[in-house]
């Protein structure tokens, strides 16, 4: 801004700024975001209390970690409905690791991961290769992960896990909890790749028009692979860091995440047709989430209405996202357009 700047040019240079700060797709659900925290900080001294917020991160942090590998899913145009069981069967074999193989807590870990990275292969094969509808095909891949689970702990939890295992989840980097150093270690990778990387931006192509990336010769099914091994990865870091949380290894620990999940990255602004998503917005949308499910229980309303505040939030990101493709209008809910 110059000096001999008139005050209106410095009005209109100011709202230009501000409509193309608003004009990103993150920019309305930041501002939710830092209305809703506003609003619970001022009208909650529960809520504002440094344990509780603290407690809230370490919530988000499984969530944003397994939703930054459905937001690439579905930014490719599919989806991974199998994420809640891969994040548990990789636990359950990180656990099992330690207790009846006797491995070190890290080699037990990475050997959760390894399940984790299959898991998710064995997902992008059957989408890519056999071209079997994603949705469909991680459903009944989820039921298959969430059988072998059972079938290897015969339904059996895993207690007095040691610290080596628990760590990811409860233990600290400095002052701060290391999930959620691990959190934004994973949303700031997986930025660069969706933004800065040749991966990221065919990943976007793909999901924004795959038959012209076809055309040109784009070895769609590699890159499909690839996108479901590193979410199969990531649902089971997730695993893993949940694992900790816990604290102990349960047969059934996972299978909260999907819902979640899918939710996080579509309040985020994740355009469920592919091409367009981010990180930062995933990120956004589980703290939303997270601070939603915080609120009812320091207001004392009933914890069951969790899943009906969700489930409106989902609906009320959708409505918007239409709004703002053009695909909906006050005139065609009025009627008018007829």
């Amino acid at each position: 801004m110059t000096a001999n700047q008139t005050p209106t040019t410095r009005v209109e240079s100011a709202r230009a700024r501000v409509r193309e700060l608003m004009a990103h797709r993150e920019s309305g659900v930041f501002l939710a975001l830092v209305v809703f925290f506003v609003v619970m900080y001022t009208v909650s001294p529960i809520f504002r209390r440094p344990f509780n917020l603290t407690t809230i991160l370490r919530q988000i942090s499984v969530t944003s970690i397994v939703a930054m590998g459905q937001t690439l899913v579905i930014v490719s145009g599919a989806f991974d409905l199998s994420q809640g069981s891969i994040a548990g069967l990789a636990a359950m074999v990180t656990a099992k690791l330690w207790k009846n193989a006797g491995l070190d807590p890290p080699i037990a870990i990475i050997g959760g991961l390894g399940v984790g990275v299959l898991c998710g292969f064995l997902n992008g094969v059957l989408a890519a290769r056999f071209r079997l509808h994603p949705i469909v095909m991680t459903l009944a891949t989820g039921a298959v992960f969430l059988g072998v689970n059972f079938y290897i702990t015969r339904g059996e939890s895993i207690i007095g896990l040691p610290d080596g295992l628990t760590w990811l989840g409860r233990g600290l980097i400095g002052p701060v909890p290391a999930l959620i150093v691990l959190m934004f270690i994973v949303a700031f990778l997986m930025h660069i790749l969706l933004t800065r990387t040749l991966f990221g931006l065919r990943v976007r192509m793909i999901g924004g028009n795959l038959k012209a990336s076809q055309d040109v010769g784009m070895n769609v099914e590699r890159i499909r692979v690839g996108i479901f091994t590193l979410s199969g990865f990531l649902s089971a870091l997730g695993g893993i860091v949940l694992l900790g949380r816990v604290g102990n290894a349960l047969p059934q620990i996972g299978q909260g995440l999907l819902f979640p999940v899918v939710t996080a990255a579509i309040v985020g602004g994740t355009l469920l047709t592919g091409g367009v998503g981010s990180m930062a917005g995933t990120l956004i949308g589980a703290a939303i989430m997270g601070i939603a499910r915080n609120s009812l229980v320091v207001l004392q309303l009933n914890i069951y209405l969790q899943d009906i505040v969700q489930g409106m939030l989902v609906v009320v990101a959708l409505l918007i996202d239409q709004f703002r493709r053009g695909e909906l209008t006050w005139r065609i809910i009025l009627g008018r357009d007829r």
